[in-house]
């Protein structure tokens, strides 16, 4: 089967992970959100996620665990 030049750079693209998410990482949890207008009525259709918190991912420092046998 013949690959379009499209295939072929796709085939080979390679992400990048970002740089908190390379080593250990641990979650920072900042202060809760709400909307500048409309808060009533964005709050009944999310209700579940208004006014949750902002999370963000950032570098942590290593844990060292133990191995175990398994089996």
């Amino acid at each position: 089967m013949r690959k379009s030049p499209l295939q072929v750079a796709r085939a080979s693209y390679q992400p990048k992970l970002p740089k908190s998410l390379r080593g250990s990482v641990r979650v920072e949890t900042g202060e809760a959100t709400e909307s500048v207008a409309n808060q009533d009525e964005i709050k009944s259709m999310f209700p579940n996620t208004y006014g949750l918190p902002v999370v963000r991912f950032v570098e942590g420092e290593a844990k060292s665990c133990p191995a175990i046998g398994v089996g």
